[in-house]
C-alpha cells in the first residue's frame, strides 16, 4: 500500500461524513473502502451510497489491513476513544474539528497519535477558503499596512432545531454551544492570520434555544502580536460567515454565503472578498479562485501519510482552537479575562 490512493474507513456517518466523502469521490488520491456506525441502517445506506464495505463493529474495521486511515466524524465527546483506538493499531487519523470537546482529552489525543506515530489531521476547514488563504498572501505581502483589530462571525439557526435526543443538546457534550461549534473556525483562522492569542474576554447567553446550551456570543481576543479580535458566534440568526481585516493602509471585507457552507466544492463561488484602501470610498472588488477547502484537507491527509509530512493543522493546531473556546467559556462564566497560557498549563 506504499503506493495508490490511501485507503480510509468513515466512522461516525452523518452529514459530515457524507460531506467528506462528496469530496473523496472526487479525488484520485484517496479511496473509501470502509465504514462504521453503530446504527445498521445508517452503516449499510452509507456502504451502499459511497461503494465501501460496511464493519460490523468498530474492532472489525481496525483489524482490517486494507484500512490505512479512519476518518472520524463522530460528535464532539466522542472523539478520544475511536482515535487512540485506531492509532493502538497503527491506523492515521483525520478528525473533524474541534479535536475534542475539553482539553485533557484533546493534550491525550494528540500525544496517543505521536506515540503511535501515525499522522493526526484535524479538519479545521475555513482556513482553506480561498478568501482567507488571499487574506494570509496580502498581509504577509504588507498590502493593509500593520495590522489593528479583526472582527468575524460565523452563526447559524441550528439550536433552534435541537431537541433531547440530540447530543448538541447538552452542554456536556457541547460546551459553549455555538463556540464550539462555529466559533473554533475563526480561533482557528485568527491564529493562522494573526498568531498567538494572549487573553481572551467573552460573554455567552441562553435566549432563544430550548436546548441546555447557550445561542449567543462574543468573544474579544487581545493577541500576543498587540491588535484586539472579536469573535461573534450564535446559534439562532440566519447562517452567516465573514472576516473583516482592518490595516493602518486599508481594509478587507471577506463574506461567505453561508447557504452554500456543506458544498465545498463551490463554496468558493459563493464568496466575495472587497479592499477600501485608506482615503477611498471605493470597496474594490478582490477575485477569489476556486477550491474545494474539504477537498484540499484530506488530500493533503493523503500526501501526509505517503510522504511523511506535517499536516498544516495537526494537534497543536487544534488544541490552540480549543483553548480559545475553553478560555472564553471561562470568561463568560467567571467575568473576567482569561489569560490563554491559563488553559492550556491547567489541563
Amino acid at each position: 500500500m506504499a503506493d495508490g490512493p490511501v485507503r480510509v474507513a468513515s466512522v461516525g456517518l452523518g452529514r459530515w461524513a457524507k460531506t467528506l466523502a462528496d469530496s473523496i469521490i472526487k479525488s484520485d488520491r484517496l479511496k473509501i473502502v470502509s465504514c462504521y456506525s453503530r446504527s445498521e441502517k445508517n452503516r449499510e445506506a452509507f456502504s451502499g451510497q459511497y461503494g465501501c464495505r460496511a464493519a460490523k463493529s468498530y474492532e472489525e474495521l481496525l483489524k482490517d489491513p486494507e484500512v490505512e486511515g479512519v476518518l472520524i466524524t463522530t460528535p464532539n465527546n466522542a472523539h478520544t476513544t475511536p482515535i487512540l483506538e485506531a492509532a493502538a493499531h497503527g491506523k492515521h487519523v483525520y478528525v473533524d474539528k474541534p479535536i475534542a470537546h475539553t482539553m485533557s482529552d484533546a493534550l491525550a489525543i494528540d500525544r496517543g497519535c505521536r506515540e503511535a506515530g501515525v499522522t493526526l489531521a484535524v479538519g479545521h476547514s475555513a482556513r482553506r477558503l480561498k478568501g482567507n488563504r488571499q487574506i494570509k498572501e496580502i498581509i504577509d505581502q504588507g498590502g493593509l499596512g500593520k495590522l489593528v483589530m479583526a472582527e468575524c462571525n460565523f452563526s447559524n439557526d441550528r439550536s433552534l432545531e435541537l431537541t433531547p435526543d440530540k447530543w448538541r443538546w447538552y452542554r456536556d457534550g457541547s460546551p459553549g454551544g455555538p463556540l464550539i461549534q462555529l466559533a473554533v473556525h475563526h480561533a482557528d483562522n485568527l491564529h493562522y492570520l494573526f498568531g498567538p492569542v494572549k487573553t481572551v474576554t467573552a460573554m455567552a447567553k441562553r435566549l432563544y434555544t430550548p436546548a441546555e446550551i447557550e445561542d449567543v456570543t462574543m468573544t474579544l481576543l487581545e493577541m500576543e502580536s498587540g491588535q484586539l479580535c472579536y469573535i461573534g458566534s450564535n446559534w439562532t440568526s440566519q447562517g452567516t460567515y465573514y472576516t473583516y481585516i482592518y490595516g493602518m493602509d486599508a481594509n478587507l471585507y471577506f463574506t461567505v454565503d453561508f447557504n452554500f457552507w456543506s458544498r465545498s466544492d463551490v463554496v468558493d463561488q459563493h464568496s466575495h472578498m472587497e479592499i477600501q484602501h485608506r482615503g477611498s470610498s471605493e470597496h474594490k472588488p478582490i477575485p477569489l479562485s476556486q477550491g474545494d477547502m474539504s477537498r484540499e484537507q484530506l488530500e493533503e491527509f493523503a500526501d501526509c501519510i505517503r510522504k511523511k509530512r506535517q499536516p498544516e493543522v495537526g494537534g497543536p493546531e487544534a488544541i490552540a482552537a480549543l483553548a480559545v473556546v475553553h478560555a472564553a467559556i471561562r470568561s463568560a462564566e467567571t467575568g473576567r479575562t482569561v489569560v490563554f497560557k491559563e488553559v492550556l498549563e491547567a489541563t
